[in-house]
């Protein structure tokens, strides 16, 4: 057993002091009612107000605002997110008091590591995967802590408290966090060339999922997308055709769908079991992505054995995840409609699903980060094909600098190349007034963005909902 493993065995314990800095982040958030739920005081700071902190104090967690060193008060232990720098004030501290300081992926890996543990992961659909098994879960008879990267609509949060001894967690692969974990069931959605200012080039990307399904348990199982050709080729270095199951919507899967009828914002299918019809399938969420995400976690409860009756029925009766293709409005001939995609593939299935509603779409893209937007502006090119309106955003820049102040242009360019008809520049305290001069109050509109653009959406809703008229 390592120090660090002896240490936090320690440390999580009913009545130590810990301390998250960045404690109003998603994830952070949800290790904060975790360990509160341990028997641990929780404290922490941020650097600014946001929704997630009036949670937490509801809960009699103290929030700082603001980062000073004056925050470090009789602490035990910090913990960090991998948007925190070491020269934030209460890390300094920290480290001059001789206080451990712990990742949040190590805490959470050491929590999961001593407990039945399901992890899921990959490029695309992992928070609305996530959720939905821990939505499943429950309504299974099941217990399990849940820490998801978005709120689950049903639940109205992204932490669900439950026994300490059984994990469901979504596992961030993006600062290759899922290396400290070691579960005992693994899904992975899919893989694509994405954070590569952390992985050398695709080649890294994929080195560190194979290490990542290498830690799965011995008597552990493996779901994977059995369309996606990178994830093949990683499940290749599995030695073991027992620990693996596979899911899409090919018949070479150990689970897949046929008989896909799109539906508004109903989806069905006929779920087949190796070449075995098992039942037609409803799901309340849209597009062929939902679809895939949906058998990824049937075939996760299958591999832990649940019969289909303990869970299946319940599909339906899953709303989703926040800013996942979530409806903030809805009228006959108008919806409006607030969405976390952030990479071509994301803003392509969510346009494509929305294209099934029969309704002429109008998009509002907000790029996140500098290097992503430079990295994917060719790609964004045709990102918006199933768009009739195109409105390009300022980037949220997420805390990067921008020593080649990258703009939105660069996407503008790439998208005006390949003839769409209709798109334009607007800053993001504009967006509103834009809307309303060109007299958009019909069809779908559709926010898409990992940064801030879910509270200009909000607004546009409140808007139309009360005043503006629709």
């Amino acid at each position: 057993m390592s120090k660090e493993t002896n240490e936090l065995n320690e440390l999580i314990a009913a009545g130590k002091h810990v301390f998250l800095v960045g404690i109003g982040g998603i994830g952070m958030s949800a290790l904060a009612q975790v360990l509160q739920g341990r028997g641990l005081i929780v404290s922490g700071a941020d650097k600014k107000e946001n929704r997630i902190l009036n949670r937490l104090r509801a809960s009699g967690i103290d929030i700082k605002i603001g980062h000073s060193e004056d925050n470090v008060n009789q602490v035990d232990f910090m913990i960090y997110s991998s948007a925190i720098t070491p020269f934030i004030p209460e890390m300094k501290r920290a480290n001059a008091l001789g206080i451990p300081i712990y990742h949040r992926a190590e805490v959470l890996a050491h929590l999961m590591n001593h407990a039945i543990s399901f992890a899921i992961t990959g490029t695309h659909g992992k928070t609305t995967s996530s959720a939905l098994a821990s939505f499943l879960m429950r309504k299974a008879g099941f217990n399990p802590s849940c820490l998801v990267g978005g709120d689950i609509l049903n639940y109205g949060t992204n932490v669900l408290v439950g026994d300490t001894h059984f994990f469901v967690s979504e596992v961030d692969e993006s600062d290759r966090s899922q290396l400290n974990y070691k579960p005992d069931y693994a899904l992975i959605t899919n893989l694509e060339a994405e954070h590569l200012d952390v992985y050398k080039d695709l080649d890294d990307l994929k080195k560190s999922f194979v290490e990542f399904v290498s830690q799965v348990k011995d008597t552990g199982k493996i779901v994977y997308c059995e369309d996606d050709p990178l994830l093949r080729e990683i499940i290749s270095h599995v030695h073991s055709d027992t620990k693996c199951f596979s899911y899409g919507l090919t018949r070479k899967a150990h689970f897949y769908a046929e008989d896909v009828v799109l539906d508004g914002f109903n989806t069905h299918y006929r779920l087949f079991e190796k070449g075995k019809a098992i039942d037609r399938v409803t799901l309340n969420i849209p597009g062929f992505h939902n679809i895939s995400n949906s058998l990824g976690v049937v075939a996760l409860l299958r591999a832990f054995g649940l019969e289909y009756e303990k869970f299946l029925k319940y599909l339906p009766e899953f709303s989703g995840a926040r800013r996942r293709l979530e409806v903030k409005l809805k009228r006959d001939d108008f919806m409006i409609v607030d969405d976390y995609a952030h990479h071509p593939t994301e803003v392509k299935a969510g346009l494509r699903a929305l294209r099934a509603m029969g309704m002429k779409i109008c998009v509002i893209f907000q790029p996140h980060r500098f290097s992503r937007t430079a990295f994917l502006a060719e790609e964004f090119g045709h990102a918006f094909d199933a768009a009739d309106r195109v409105i390009l955003t300022d980037i949220y820049g997420a805390g990067e600098e921008n020593p080649n102040q990258v703009m939105s242009d660069v996407i503008y360019q790439h998208v005006k190349g390949v003839k769409h008809p209709n798109v334009n520049l607007v800053p993001r305290n504009e967006i509103i007034d834009f809307l309303m001069a060109n007299k958009i109050d019909h069809g779908i509109v559709v926010f898409m963005g990992a940064g801030d653009i879910g509270e200009v959406a909000e607004e546009f809703a409140g808007l139309c909902q009360n005043a503006y008229t629709v």
